[in-house]
């Protein structure tokens, strides 16, 4: 049933990837896209990249410290490629593989683990939701460059507020979605149990407000990082428009793509180009043409960054394969026992 499971999904994939590249076709003036691509400015797709790593770097300590610094900083670091590298492989979620391999490690557990994954989904939303408001703050007609600035400070400050309410009241708060959940009745009471249960406990792991500044902190600045990786991106094609409209057409984008997880082609192509175009006016081959580089670059990274993973677990790529496979049954066993609900956060 599983091996049928995975062909239909593989299936499905290839024709969403194939129906996306004959439209691409039809759409897209392909040779202004190939010369737009010969014209890349390498020097700034460089600086693109090590922003990426930065950005990665950032993460990998706002996770280390979600742990209770009990990790080094390489593993934890090893941990996030590997899991990325593994999802590009098999398709388990990232999620999956990190609660295993971090459970493996001395003083640590899976649903400890899977729970401080959930508060970084929780910050990474929270990340997405300033970018979305961001961008509309940018392309509002406020007609002054201090009270723009003055107005997305107030944005970020507004929702961090908002993140520790929902801390400092999670109970409350899982109280009232569960009556919500239920009377939609979309879930039965066990499948919502297990997931605001999984949820809250997550939550409750951050604690008191410095930590919930400090993680907060954390996420604010890797995702300042990859705010400037699509940048420069963006200037490595000579794609200039006012920085407001540039700033706000990646803002827009951050939203809909992360950079630290894995996509499949065309589907990433889409989800980048599609809001940038809608919130600029530039040309749509020359964003094609940047999502098309934007994609190899991350694809590259993601799998140098696994191999070296790799190698730090002495793995090849059969015995990766294997492990994976064995971590996600030991993570589904650990998320029943623990109630949590760890697909929900994918």
């Amino acid at each position: 049933m599983e091996t049928k499971d995975t062909r239909r999904r593989m299936w499905i994939t290839v024709l969403v990837i194939a129906g996306i590249v004959v439209v691409f076709l039809l759409l897209v003036d392909v040779g202004a896209v190939l010369d737009e691509l010969r014209n890349a400015d390498w020097f700034f797709l460089g600086l693109a990249t090590a922003l990426l790593l930065v950005g990665y770097y950032i993460l990998t300590l706002r996770w280390r410290h979600l742990l209770g610094k009990i990790p080094s900083v390489s593993y934890t670091f090893h941990t996030m490629n590997v899991s990325t590298f593994t999802n590009l492989l098999t398709f388990i979620p990232s999620i999956t593989t990190r609660s295993f391999f971090m459970g493996e490690y001395e003083g640590l557990s899976i649903p400890q683990s899977a729970s401080t994954q959930i508060i970084a989904f929780i910050f990474d939303l929270v990340i997405k939701l300033i970018a979305i408001f961001g961008a509309i703050v940018l392309l509002a007609p406020i007609g002054s460059d201090l009270a723009t600035v003055v107005i997305f400070i107030g944005v970020i400050i507004l929702i961090f507020s908002g993140v520790l309410l929902l801390v400092h009241n999670i109970d409350k708060i899982m109280s009232w979605a569960s009556s919500i959940l239920l009377r939609v009745g979309v879930f039965q009471k066990e499948r919502v149990d297990r997931m605001l249960s999984g949820l809250a406990d997550g939550v409750k792991e951050v604690g008191t407000t410095r930590k919930v500044a400090v993680i907060f902190l954390y996420s604010l600045l890797s995702w300042s990082f990859f705010i400037g990786f699509y940048i420069f991106g963006l200037l490595a094609f000579d794609i200039e428009p006012p920085p407001q409209v540039m700033l706000a057409s990646v803002l827009v984008a951050a939203f809909f793509v992360n950079p630290t997880g894995p996509y499949l082609p065309g589907i990433f192509n889409v989800l980048l180009v599609v809001p940038i175009a809608l919130v600029s006016n530039i040309d749509i081959e020359s964003l094609v043409a940047y999502s098309i580089v934007i994609y190899a670059v991350l694809l590259v990274i993601w799998i140098v960054l696994g191999i070296w993973a790799m190698r730090h677990y002495h793995l090849t790529l059969s015995e990766l394969r294997k492990r994976a496979k064995e971590g996600k049954e030991q993570v589904n066993q650990a998320s029943e026992s623990r109630n949590y609900d760890i697909d929900e956060a994918n």
